[in-house]
């Protein structure tokens, strides 16, 4: 009776132990699933499945311009001089060079439009000369191993100040062999971005370092790439500004020609010296001075969504309000003088001649040609302002200041009276001459 009675018992505590592992052993089985980490799994999803799991996602400075990099190094190999010597013998086989140039187009495009070394030509522009590539627009649609990128932007050619061509192509980047793919596209219609490559293998050319680029990398790109498109007066350039100051500086596109045309010296000989990033709520600004010391203003809202302004007089920048209305009566007259001579410097008469006095200019120059007439008369192209003399009479400030020619040395210098009366916010009104 005994001996049945242990035999119950071990029964018992065996089961009960069978139990606790069974219930422990669920734990960590559901804790180990509640840890682990996603694994990448290679599938061979539908088109439609793998569309579905793409999305659409902003993209940053860097990636911005470590695609813009990527295409002009395409473009770079497109450009037949660069295999010519100065005496125009050919230093590299030219099987050598279409087989490069194939290794750069997606395989994708190449089994679509069966595509051979031999006939690689026939698919992509015919260069010769130098190129670079300047963006426009950039789209991303992320996929489960290739990132597929459309592209708009202007291919300009470098020994022309007046040739570009408005372009658009795919890239595709592998992030993880860090490969790319060149896609052409034909037509400059809208596309749609169909992304179906999982990987892109590495071959001879195919492969890149990430971009990683400083503040003031991004500000010389964002500076030198304006100059490139205003010089060939883009009209999409033109649509980049900031709609109220395009409208106050410029009126319409043909106004915009006229601006570059009438500072196409100083355009084309300008190159960045000074720089400033500012990291507002709404977006990041880039503040470029230059070499004649005029402003370019890049504000990012995101690194494919930027407005640009050309000055700092032609709308009011709120640093330049927020300043101003801590400014006492004479700095206010000082800083509007300021906004006065760079509009001259700008050649922007029609900003400057608005600022005058109605009875100034109806005894004095009745007409902007009147005003423009003047200014070509008796001041210098690049006016710099130097010590001033300045009192008040009544609610009138009088100002004295010293001219010099900020493109001759040289050259005398001149005294510039300005009468000046300060209205509501920023506003004022004024009248000058010259001896």
């Amino acid at each position: 009776m005994k001996v049945k009675s242990n035999k119950m018992l071990f029964l018992i505590i065996s089961m009960v132990i069978i139990t606790v592992i069974i219930i422990v052993g669920l734990i960590l089985l559901l804790n180990k699933k509640g840890k682990q980490q996603p694994v990448y799994i290679e599938t061979n999803q539908s088109d439609e499945d793998k569309q579905e799991g793409e999305k659409q996602t902003e993209i940053d400075e860097e990636e911005y311009y470590e695609v813009t990099n990527l295409i002009r190094r395409y473009y770079g190999l497109l450009n037949k001089n660069n295999y010519m010597t100065r005496t125009g013998e050919s230093f590299a086989e030219e099987k050598s060079v279409k087989e490069s140039i194939y290794n750069l187009i997606s395989k994708e495009y190449i089994e679509k439009e069966n595509i051979t070394v031999e006939k690689i030509y026939e698919y992509v522009p015919d260069i010769n000369e130098a190129v670079t590539f300047v963006p426009y627009d950039m789209e991303i649609s992320e996929g489960m191993g290739v990132d597929k990128y459309l592209v708009s932007g202007a291919l300009i050619y470098m020994m022309n100040n007046e040739k570009y061509s408005d372009i658009q192509l795919f890239v595709n980047i592998d992030h993880r062999n860090n490969t790319f793919s060149i896609e052409p596209i034909s037509t400059n219609e809208k596309v749609e971005i169909n992304n179906t490559e999982e990987e892109i293998g590495k071959n001879n050319g195919n492969t890149f370092e990430p971009t990683i680029m400083n503040e003031q990398e991004i500000a010389k790109e964002k500076f030198n790439n304006l100059k490139l498109l205003i010089l060939r007066k883009s009209e999409k350039l033109y649509n980049m500004f900031e709609e109220k100051y395009k409208s106050k500086k410029f009126g319409d596109y043909q106004g915009y020609v006229k601006y570059i045309e009438d500072n196409y010296e100083r355009l084309s000989t300008m190159f960045l010296t000074k720089y400033k990033v500012d990291r507002l709520e709404d977006y990041t600004q880039y503040v470029c001075i230059d070499n004649h010391g005029r402003y370019s203003i890049f504000r990012n809202k995101t690194s494919t969504d930027v407005e640009i302004l050309l000055d700092t007089y032609t709308v009011d920048l709120p640093e330049f309000t927020e300043k101003y209305n801590k400014a006492n009566a004479q700095e206010k007259v000082g800083m509007n003088i300021e906004k006065f001579i760079n509009a001259i410097n700008e050649k922007d008469y029609k900003y400057g001649y608005n600022l005058l006095d109605e009875v100034f200019k109806r005894n004095n120059m009745p007409t902007q040609q009147d005003f423009e007439n003047y200014v070509k008369n008796n001041m210098y192209e690049n006016n710099v302002l130097e010590h001033n003399e300045v009192k008040k009479e009544g609610n009138v400030f009088i100002y004295e200041l010293g001219v010099k020619d900020g493109n001759n040395e040289n050259a005398e210098q001149k005294k510039l009276t300005v009468i000046m009366q300060l209205k509501e916010g920023t506003d004022f009104v004024m009248s000058f001459s010259m001896e």
